[in-house]
């Protein structure tokens, strides 16, 4: 082997020993660049002790001790209606035999709205009531195929039919005329029922406990003398909104003969006798499709 040979093997290993240790010294520093990743601490999220359901509960069921309790809630869903262990520490305590005016399912908070407090002795239709409303009972009846279609929290039409007599030329007539007078009432109770069970789709009853305004329930006792009340169901979709007074229902109206006289229908606007109707009243309950 010659000298120059030796040289190029030489010149080499010279460049692959500074390429060797230029590499190690490269993965040095990049070692020492990357910084090591340690987890951020996650944040405590803020919670407060909200008033909730432990069962389900119905409207007009009775709150019991064990029907509420404490639960974490995160504070910054807390509304204003919520009722917390902060402000009312006694809570549990001061709602027991309140009365539920909206269904409640388990976890959900308690609200003012929707449990009423009262004292065992008060009536719990009196908690139900909207304020400035009023609770009117009516008879009612129902008819084959429909019976207990009706329930508690549905809402309703009113219906008025009235038979009209009346003389003309020397000669009577009748005349039977049906009108709406209310459109979406709501029923509080049939007989003495304020709710309905999980799995109960009808109650037969003989009373309809329905909230109107003050002069609307004076109204209904007035179309109650007139004439026969019937009930008409309506659909979820339709059970939206206030209760509407009918001031141009036809069966409400005193109709007029050509020469101007006034007919005068059985019973009065005062709840005057005027014939057969006056006897015992009954309302019927139409459902969708009836």
């Amino acid at each position: 082997m010659n000298v120059r040979q030796l040289a190029i093997i030489g010149a080499a290993l010279i460049i692959a020993a500074g390429a060797f240790f230029w590499m190690r010294s490269q993965n040095a520093n990049n070692a020492a660049q990357v910084a090591p990743v340690v987890a951020a601490p996650k944040a405590e999220m803020a919670l407060a002790k909200v008033l909730v359901a432990r069962r389900e509960m119905n409207i007009g069921d009775r709150v019991l001790a064990d029907s509420v309790g404490w639960a974490d809630w995160p504070l910054s869903g807390v509304s204003a209606a919520f009722i917390t262990q902060q402000n009312a520490p006694k809570a549990v305590e001061d709602y027991e035999n309140a009365v539920v005016r909206l269904p409640l399912v388990i976890g959900e908070p308690i609200t003012t709205s929707k449990v009423v407090r009262a004292n065992a002795p008060v009536s719990a239709m009196v908690a139900l009531v909207t304020p400035g409303m009023r609770a009117t009972a009516v008879s009612i009846t129902a008819e084959a195929g429909v019976a207990g279609f009706i329930l508690p929290d549905n809402r309703v039409d009113v219906i008025l039919t009235r038979a009209i007599t009346a003389q003309s030329n020397g000669q009577n007539f009748t005349r039977t005329v049906s009108s709406t007078i209310f459109e979406n009432v709501r029923v509080l109770a049939i007989d003495q029922n304020m709710a309905t069970t999980k799995d109960q789709r009808s109650i037969t009853g003989t009373t309809a406990t329905l909230e109107l305004s003050v002069g609307d329930a004076e109204k209904l006792r007035t179309a109650d003398s007139l004439g026969d009340i019937s009930l008409a169901l309506r659909g979820y979709s339709d059970a939206t909104g206030t209760t509407v007074s009918r001031t141009d229902a036809l069966a409400l109206l005193q109709p007029i003969l050509p020469n101007g006289a006034v007919v005068k229908g059985q019973g009065g606007p005062n709840g005057a006798p005027g014939g057969p109707n006056d006897a015992a009243k009954t309302v019927k309950i139409y459902r969708g499709g009836q």
